[in-house]
């Protein structure tokens, strides 16, 4: 039979059996309380089911204080849990942390991995896509295949987050979007009662706040954009009137603009029923367009075309798609390339910023509150579902406002 310490530890194995509490406080302000079982640096946890006030915790003792009224029961309670997992150590073969772990909780291991990749094909195209993605970099940075969801401690978290951005160079809105998508799939875990509510890492991960930056252009670079001279008919040409054309549409969104048809533009307006990730949204939206967006549309107009015939030639109009899926796919692959000719035009006209076909959206939004200065007028064409949606998406605007008005005020220029 295998020996341990008195503070829990196997001398032959390395493992440990110790009490720790959660630095986040629950709602009620007290912290849970735990059973860590360590195995070198594999890590489980056994709720104890007591939640303690910090201040009646004793960290060095790793044991609850005379303070609180129920010191004995729970200090009690700690011994016994770690009396279980010694005995189960001890007559299980080969037991690893995994093993004491799940004979405590009466229940089998399930890798995150496993759980991850089977979640992936059920969720929305681009949903399920970004989660794999991340799912993949989480991967990369444990190099544990079988890791289980026990194992991803709220440390492991932290340790994640700062390899991404020192290591793999990610800015810190990429890094937080990257353990959002992570803490998805723990959500759906928990759902599937794989992991307790009590015992998600994310009770004890804070993110650090990052300012999402929303690139747009200013009037002024908007001119330079749509007058640069660019050889008609090129791909570097289509692409921008794509471009121009969502900002004349009100900031429509690129995968819509794909699947625009002759029969969506009727007596100078667009009608059309927006498509936007998983399925589309059973909502026909028309507005008036602007003689500069007509202007884009007489570049593709024959007298030959069917009005079920797409206007734009970003889609293969001879391809059957199988499913919304395999659409997506293709849009997804067009729109990436269609970015990658964006930064082109941007190069050639002079404009140092990352401008995406989504900065069609931003401008729109930018430039049509500067001078309507109407939020509900702007919310409504941009198809958002509530207004405060639009205000905080201008609120990322405000900055260059702000800068202005100090000018002004103060002369600094």
């Amino acid at each position: 039979m295998a020996t341990y310490s008195p503070t829990g530890r196997n001398l032959i194995n390395a493992f440990t059996f110790t009490a720790e509490i959660n630095h986040k406080p629950k709602a009620n302000g007290n912290h849970a309380l735990f059973l860590r079982i360590t195995e070198d640096r594999k890590i489980r946890r056994i709720y104890t089911g007591f939640d303690i006030p910090k201040k009646d915790w004793n960290p060095k003792k790793k044991e609850v204080r005379r303070s609180y009224p129920l010191h004995r029961e729970v200090n009690s309670r700690i011994e016994e849990l770690k009396a279980q997992a010694i005995t189960i150590k001890a007559e299980v073969r080969g037991a690893t942390a995994s093993v004491v772990f799940d004979q405590m909780k009466g229940k089998s291991s399930t890798s995150f991995f496993a759980f991850a990749d089977a979640l992936t094909p059920t969720q929305a195209y681009n949903t399920g896509r970004n989660v794999r993605s991340e799912v993949n970099k989480f991967r990369q940075y444990v190099k544990n295949e079988n890791l289980a969801f026990a194992d991803i401690s709220t440390p492991l978290l932290y340790t994640y987050h700062d390899w991404l951005i020192n290591v793999k160079g990610n800015s810190l809105n990429t890094a937080n979007t990257a353990l959002t998508k992570l803490r998805t799939v723990l959500s759906k875990a928990i759902e599937a009662g794989l992991l307790k509510r009590q015992d998600n890492p994310f009770l004890g991960f804070k993110m650090k706040e990052a300012r999402l930056e929303r690139v747009r252009l200013t009037e002024r670079e908007l001119q330079v954009f749509s007058e640069i001279e660019l050889p008609v008919g090129s791909l570097l040409w289509h692409t921008r009137n794509y471009w121009m054309f969502a900002y004349y549409a009100a900031g429509i969104r690129f995968s819509d603009v794909a699947c625009l048809r002759w029969c969506n533009i009727n007596d100078g307006r667009l009608s059309y029923v927006m498509r936007k990730t998983k399925h589309i949204i059973q909502q026909q939206h028309s507005i008036q367009l602007p003689k500069q967006a007509e202007a884009i549309l007489q570049h593709y107009d024959s007298s030959e075309r069917r009005p079920e015939a797409l206007i734009f030639p970003i889609l293969n109009p001879n391809r059957n798609y199988l499913s919304d899926v395999d659409m997506l796919k293709e849009i997804s692959r067009k729109n990436a390339l269609i970015n990658k000719y964006l930064k082109l035009i941007c190069g050639l006209a002079g404009i140092n910023k990352a401008v995406s076909f989504h900065s069609a959206r931003h401008t729109f939004a930018d430039l049509g509150r500067r001078k309507i200065k109407d939020v509900y007028a702007i919310s409504k064409l941009l198809r958002h579902s509530k207004i405060n949606i639009t205000e905080k998406y201008l609120n990322d605007f405000d900055t260059e406002i702000t800068d202005m008005a100090l000018d002004k005020l103060f002369g600094n220029h």
